[in-house]
């Protein structure tokens, strides 16, 4: 008898559980590139199509100095973006960190990226449900479902007097628990070079890392090891995240802490015996949203930057108004310890000009402007 109510104990407290949990998923888990910090783009509303310049270089500046507030700016954005009406990106073409006085007219489609989507992929996907409000700029990438989508290819290769085509697909499989959450992500890159492409469905080759997910008792992810595919290990690729990349090494992980209001407070990603990246995020007191930002990153994405450590600023938009550098030793000198940037929005609080002050100061003229034309569906 008295395993018998241990067992209706069990039942009851399982389905109690696994009531709140889906009650609890009521935020969406559908990665946005239009609003991710992945990509920085960080757009909000019905946005159509986006136009992008950097203008009015200041010409006081040596050309040493130049060249730096060129490409050292965290303004990063594509000369030209066509998003459909689900907020997917379609096309896409590259800045490349060049000044110019005006937006581009004539897009040249050998040069963009352009993307188709699976909507019934779509469909099903826009449907998860977490119990994490999103947050930009939180390092939330690796915790959304991403959309499968292939890039259209523009660029054959003769070969032996025939044509050969290229394809590829980025395709992510998800595998759920009980309760509905994911507990594993599975992101394939599927490569074909032939002739006539025949065979577009993943392999085990096409695999290029899986990542398995870890809940605490609130059903929030607190852990993600990163397990390396066939695809990655042939190809000698590392695992890119947070700014930076790593190694396949046997401990490669991101962990995630967070506040009583259920918020990430800090994202870590480690691997190989050490912190490879970390960030740990400030919410304003009364607003809810990110106002600061303690940063630290290693390997290439310490090419970006010209210290280790860093902390940023953000506006209510969601949009860097400073950015001040933590010197890795008391003898490093810095060409500038802050950066600071001010905006011009339109009346969907997206910035459509960006006056960047490069120079350590934010008194006087700007070291570079950016600019946005944004047109929207509605």
């Amino acid at each position: 008898m008295k395993t018998f109510f241990k067992f209706l104990f069990f039942v009851a407290v399982f389905f109690s559980i696994t009531i709140n949990a889906q009650n609890n998923q009521k935020y969406s888990g559908l990665w946005s590139e239009k609003q991710s910090v992945y990509s920085g783009k960080n757009l909000k509303d019905s946005v159509k199509t986006v136009y992008f310049k950097m203008c009015n270089l200041k010409q006081s500046l040596s050309d040493s100095d130049k060249d730096r507030v060129i490409l050292d700016n965290d303004i990063r954005n594509f000369i030209y973006l066509n998003i459909d009406k689900y907020g997917r990106i379609k096309t896409e073409l590259c800045n490349g960190g060049f000044v110019r006085d005006t937006f581009i007219t004539n897009i040249n489609y050998k040069r963009t990226d352009d993307y188709v989507y699976d909507d019934k992929d779509w469909a099903k996907k826009s449907k998860y449900k977490t119990v994490s409000k999103q947050y930009f700029p939180v390092q939330n990438y690796s915790l959304l479902v991403k959309l499968n989508r292939t890039l259209i290819e523009k660029k054959t290769r003769k070969i032996g007097g025939k044509i050969w085509q290229e394809l590829t697909k980025y395709l992510y499989i998800y595998l759920y628990d009980e309760l509905g959450r994911i507990k594993e992500e599975q992101e394939y890159k599927v490569f074909r070079f032939a002739e006539i492409i025949q065979d577009t469905i993943q392999k085990k080759e096409d695999l290029f890392c899986r990542k398995l997910f870890t809940y605490n008792n609130k059903g929030q992810v607190i852990n993600q090891k990163i397990i390396e595919g066939l695809y990655a290990k042939e190809k000698e690729r590392s695992y890119s995240d947070m700014g930076t990349e790593c190694g396949f090494c046997d401990d490669l992980q991101l962990k995630y802490a967070y506040d009583q209001l259920g918020r990430i407070t800090q994202v870590t990603m480690y691997g190989c015996g050490k912190v490879v990246a970390s960030e740990e995020y400030s919410y304003h007191p009364t607003k809810d949203y990110v106002e600061k930002v303690k940063c630290y990153v290693t390997g290439p994405g310490e090419m970006s930057n010209p210290t280790k450590r860093f902390v940023k600023t953000y506006n209510e938009q969601g949009d860097i108004i400073e950015k001040e550098f933590i010197p890795n030793s008391p003898q490093q000198t810095l060409t500038e310890k802050i950066r600071y940037y001010s905006y011009e929005y339109d009346n969907h609080n997206n910035w459509i000009k960006c006056n960047m002050y490069l120079e350590g100061t934010k008194e006087g003229e700007p070291s570079l402007v950016a600019e946005r034309k944004i047109e929207y569906y509605n």
